[in-house]
């Protein structure tokens, strides 16, 4: 076994029980053990709670009778609320009909206290380990045919869309235009005018954003951009909403700080617009909270090495550790339904790693989020 040691927690209502495991493991040669011991049902499970956000066990340790209720009850738990770790059942006397539930249940394994010595006890942790990492990787690969197959129907989704809806949004684009033209003594018609061909250009920028993502296309090169123009751009179009939830925008960003990208102005104000939305909505859930008063997005640039970083900053009510392994899977959205697809940040994020750059995040509950989309050095514009 690996001389890295070996987080155990033991949740066990007799201390006496966790210092004889204690002692069988400190009887084990060639592998460290660093044992932890809440010495309750409640304590057990504020542990694996910390465990769900944290890591922090290898293996887990749990005494069948814990005051009125049993560890059954607490593995049933654990796996309703996919607290991912090896649980070894312990009871102070072998009876076959609880050996059965705990495995149909989901145990690692059962134990009987006076038949444990430290040779059991290595070996049934090592085995439950190595199970529980076979069972991880089997289902990571089934969620990875399952999202291939779902990005599949998206592909095709998305294919019969761009078809029906590309017709009737050249019509609307179309009629803009002509009013457009005729509206040049109308300067209020003619911004109108000039938003509506611009939003349905959006409209059919994002069908094939979806197309890229769903069948891996990279996209090709272009020119330059006005990073300080496409924050504006993006600001315009949210101005009313931001305005209607008094948000306070802090845009540092200097005038004139022009990039190459692959993507070009339309990529990256889906990646701004993207980011500006999820900030908005955090806000809005921050408020909900009883977090009101002054909220902010703010826009400023840091360099990092050989990158560019645009920083976005809001005050919203910030991402769990657990969602934050997530966040930029296709379809993984803690929105409500109809609020949003999953799809958002997915797309922004393949949109930068194709310009050889990335996104990273720092959010702390409750208190906001900032997220950092980093951009080669090379990619500034001389």
């Amino acid at each position: 076994m690996s001389e890295n040691v070996i987080q155990v927690l033991v949740i066990d209502d007799d201390e006496d029980d966790f210092i004889l495991l204690q002692k069988h493991l400190g009887e084990v040669v060639g592998q460290k053990f660093s044992l932890h011991w809440a010495p309750s049902y409640d304590k057990g499970k504020e542990a694996l709670h910390r465990h769900k956000e944290e890591k922090r066990y290898d293996v887990c340790f749990v005494d069948y009778r814990l005051g009125i209720r049993t560890g059954i009850d607490l593995l049933k738990e654990v796996i309703s609320e996919d607290i991912n770790v090896p649980i070894i059942l312990l009871t102070g006397y072998g009876q076959r009909d609880v050996d059965m539930e705990a495995m149909k249940v989901g145990a690692a394994d059962y134990l009987v206290k006076d038949q444990i010595s430290h040779f059991l006890l290595e070996k049934t942790i090592r085995y439950a380990i190595y199970r529980f990492k076979n069972q991880v990787q089997l289902k990571e690969r089934e969620a990875q045919i399952f999202m291939q197959d779902r990005l599949a129907s998206i592909g095709l989704l998305a294919s019969s869309l761009a078809h029906e809806i590309g017709t009737p949004l050249g019509v609307i684009r179309g009629r803009a235009e002509y009013i457009s033209n005729h509206s040049e003594n109308d300067p209020v018609v003619l911004k109108s005018m000039n938003v509506i061909v611009a939003q349905i250009d959006r409209i059919s920028k994002l069908i094939h954003s979806l197309l890229n993502l769903a069948r891996g296309d990279q996209i090709k090169s272009v020119g330059e951009l006005h990073l300080d123009r496409v924050i504006s751009d993006v600001l315009d179009l949210m101005g009313h909403e931001l305005k209607k939830n008094d948000i306070e925008i802090m845009n540092e960003v200097v005038e004139g700080l022009t990039l190459k990208t692959t993507g070009g102005s339309e990529s990256l104000h889906q990646v701004l617009l993207n980011l500006v939305v999820n900030s908005l909505h955090a806000i809005q859930s921050a408020v909900k909270q009883g977090r009101a008063g002054s909220h902010f997005i703010h826009f400023y640039v840091e360099r990092k090495k050989d990158f560019l970083v645009l920083c976005v900053e809001d005050s919203g009510t910030g991402i769990s550790k657990q969602n934050l392994r997530n966040l930029f899977k296709p379809f993984f959205t803690t929105k409500d339904i109809g609020s949003g697809t999953g799809l958002g940040l997915a797309t922004s994020y393949r949109i930068v790693e194709s310009w050889g750059g990335s996104i990273a995040v720092e959010s702390e509950e409750n208190v906001g989020t900032v997220f950092k989309v980093l951009l080669p050095v090379s990619n500034l514009a001389k």
